[in-house]
């Protein structure tokens, strides 16, 4: 009896393990999902943990900028959001980055596009196809290739990572 004593006196006189926080960038996933009452919220926690070097963070506020959600539109602070996720490995991001520079920097378009690719983002890989079947984006014409990637396409549209 004494021994249990003692034990117990043990385990409640050690330190309780602090509760890991909770993931910011998924709270704000869900605010962002939960409507336009609750965006604005979502859009801070992303600013913050974005700041934080979080490239999920940074690619869904990118999107909440792009799209005017929980606030004002702001195409220019969506593609440096979307950027730096992009640098941070975010395919996602570089394949809607890309998307967004075809008209303004066609070469930062195919840089980006190519490193989504590079990581067998499905999206790109599909756009890449097109690009080089109808030799758009500055890439020549390839039917060859452009059959290639549709193939990689259609694969890794059933091997699809989960979203950021």
């Amino acid at each position: 009896m004494m021994l249990s004593n003692v034990l117990l006196a043990a385990a409640l006189a050690a330190p309780v393990a602090a509760s890991p926080a909770p993931d910011i960038t998924a709270q704000a996933k869900l605010l962002m999902r939960a409507g336009p009452a609750s965006q604005p919220q979502a859009r801070a926690l992303f600013e913050h943990a974005a700041g934080q070097g979080g490239g999920a963070a940074a690619y869904y506020l990118g999107l909440m900028l792009k799209n005017g959600m929980g606030g004002p539109q702001d195409n220019a602070a969506a593609m440096r959001r979307l950027e730096q996720a992009a640098q941070r490995g975010v395919a996602p991001a570089m394949f809607i980055l890309a998307n967004m520079l075809q008209d303004s920097d066609e070469a930062r378009a195919r840089h980006w596009l190519d490193a989504a690719c590079d990581l067998e983002y499905p999206e790109a890989l599909q756009q890449k196809s097109v690009a080089l079947a109808e030799g758009r984006m500055g890439y020549a014409h390839n039917e060859a290739q452009a059959n290639l990637y549709l193939k990689m396409a259609t694969h890794a549209m059933g091997h699809r990572p989960p979203e950021p």
